[in-house]
This record gives C-alpha cells, structure tokens and sequence, in this order.
C-alpha cells in the first residue's frame, strides 16, 4: 500500500530553509509585525501548491522570488500606485546614530525622500534597491535570492542607482556659495 506524501516535498524545505530570512528582511521592508510574517508565510504555501510549476520553471528561486513580491506586495500600503517605504526610514541605522534631534530630523528627512524615491523604481531595481539599501545584503546573497546573475545584480543595482541620483534632491547646504 503507497501512501500519499502529506508535507511539502523535500526541496521546497531545503529552499525554505535558505531563503526565508531574506524574505522576511524584504517583506520587513513593506510590512511589519504579523503581516510581514503572514505575507512569508503564504508566499511558501502558494509555492508548494505551485511546487511542480516552480520546478518546470527555469530557475526555482526566480519563480519562488516572484511569489513572494506579489504576496507581499499584494498586502503593501500604496500611495499615488506605489508601495509605501515610509515606515522603513524611521528604523535606519543612520537615524540610530544621530545624536541631536536636528540630526535626527534631517536624517529622517532625507530616508523619507530616498524611500519615496525607492519605491518608483521597476520592480527588479525595486527588489535590489531593498535588499542591498535596507535590507543590507551583498550583492551575492541578493542574487541567490532573486535568483539573478550576479552581473544582473550589478547592473540593476547601477541602473537603479542612476536613477535615484537624478531623481533625489541633493541636501541645502546654509551659506552662500562662493
């Protein structure tokens, strides 16, 4: 007599295992508390419901990557039809370390804005942008969770870069320029 396997599969676990805190530091990015832990946690069940697709797809990392920005940003806040990063800046490692409140303020000031910024980006330079900027990951664990080249990465990370410095306002300087 055959029994019929219960659980997910083997791979989907041992994916699980690897990529999970990646996915929670992401999603940490669009959601907080129990919803960043739903938004994961259902993002893993789709992908064992869609287990055979993912392993027909072309890279199974990509695929589960995909699931999990849709799932996540499924739940996001959005403003003018983008996520909202906002609550993210007021938990930087640069705030941290800011002294005085005017210090304070100037550096939540300008998250705010890089945040904004952030999150007009295409959604590959969005998912870079948030793992290297806030999430803080090097470029190679970013391309094991994505499921990108490294170069593609690089690249992306470039572009978006590009992109971030044409679109943010640089910081006023007080006094006249000479």
């Amino acid at each position: 007599m055959a029994t019929a396997h219960s659980g997910p599969p083997l791979e989907h676990g041992a994916l699980r295992l690897t990529v999970e805190e990646g996915y929670l530091a992401y999603a940490g990015a669009f959601l907080t508390g129990d919803a960043r832990d739903t938004a994961v946690e259902d993002a893993f069940a789709i992908l064992w419901l869609s287990f055979d697709a993912a392993l027909a797809s072309p890279d199974i990392r990509r695929y589960a990557w995909d699931l999990l920005r849709a799932t996540v940003k499924a739940r996001a806040d959005y403003r003018d039809e983008r996520p909202v990063l906002g609550e993210a800046a007021f938990d930087t490692l640069a705030l941290r370390q800011e002294t005085s409140v005017e210090g304070q303020v100037a550096q939540l000031a300008e998250s705010l804005e890089l945040y904004a910024a952030i999150s007009r980006l295409p959604d590959t330079q969005l998912d870079v942008m948030v793992l290297r900027r806030m999430c803080g990951y090097p470029p190679e664990d970013v391309s094991d969770l994505l499921g990108l080249s490294l170069a593609t990465v690089r690249s992306t990370e470039r572009h978006a870069q590009r992109f971030l410095n044409d679109t943010i306002e640089p910081p006023a300087t007080e006094g006249p320029t000479p």
